[in-house]
């Protein structure tokens, strides 16, 4: 009898250690998986803008009031405003963007507090060149978006106020990275991908950043510079540099932001 009983308690014992091995490896793959989860959601960038391609074909009109929004990972915030500068027109990326949710007020003349609302170019269709010429504007960061978002200068626009518009950009963002793309109806192609350059700011610990841009176009090359300083040169088959040129913020930003100037 007592060896019977040393035997089931002994097999008990065993019994219950299997029981916590096994209650320990389910919680060890219950965190692992967690752990692959919580990583997952932490690298998901913003579907807006940039990052990943803007697939509707752009939405034209010049409003009078605002601009708009959009449904994805990273919602459009609304901005009350004013409206448009006088004499400029806008054209969104995307179907559902409506003139409610963008803000130009005129800080001084030839400087805008732009503060968005859905990702939009702005133009004005008197600011057209070709062959030979150079356009800039200057950008002022006034505070760091949740994440980094891009704002530049675009040359080349054709059909702008129909879902055919046609234009190369050149943008830059907070983390002192640029990228030059070509948007191209209802889709757009990269020509160089976000790229460091020492020359493009990175925010101050603020969020602040001034960024002067300038495209030289000569025939079928562009060069580019930022305060200054060479950063890039475009050139390459199907890039529009011939036609109206402007500026191009993305979304959830504040800035301020001095008109295309255009010398010819």
């Amino acid at each position: 009898m007592l060896r019977t009983t040393r035997l089931l308690t002994h097999r008990t014992v065993r019994t219950i250690q299997t029981v916590r091995t096994m209650l320990t490896t389910v919680a060890s793959a219950g965190l692992a998986t967690g752990v692959a989860v919580g990583v997952a959601m932490g690298i998901t960038a913003c579907s807006k803008g940039e990052g990943s391609g803007s697939a509707s074909a752009p939405v034209a009109g010049t409003i009078t009031a605002n601009a708009a929004a959009n449904t994805a990972a990273d919602s459009d915030r609304t901005a009350s405003g004013a409206g448009l500068p006088a004499g400029y027109s806008v054209a969104f990326d995307h179907a559902n963007s409506k003139a409610t949710d963008v803000s130009y007020s005129e800080k001084e003349p030839g400087r805008w507090e732009v503060t968005t609302g859905p990702a939009h170019i702005l133009f004005s269709p008197g600011d057209t060149a070709a062959n030979k010429y150079s356009v800039s504007a200057t950008f002022e960061q006034l505070q760091a978006p949740s994440h980094p978002e891009a704002f530049g200068v675009f040359v080349g626009g054709s059909n702008l106020n129909s879902p055919a518009a046609k234009y190369t950009y050149f943008i830059v963002r907070g983390d002192g990275k640029y990228m030059v793309k070509v948007r191209d109806g209802a889709s757009t192609r990269t020509v160089t991908d976000w790229t460091a350059h020492a020359s493009v700011p990175k925010q101050d610990a603020s969020g602040k950043g001034l960024y002067g841009i300038k495209v030289a176009v000569n025939g079928k090359t562009a060069d580019v510079s930022v305060n200054g300083a060479p950063v890039a040169t475009i050139s390459g088959k199907d890039i529009p540099l011939n036609g109206i040129a402007g500026v191009r913020i993305n979304h959830n930003l504040h800035l301020i932001v001095t008109p295309i100037s255009v010398i010819r």
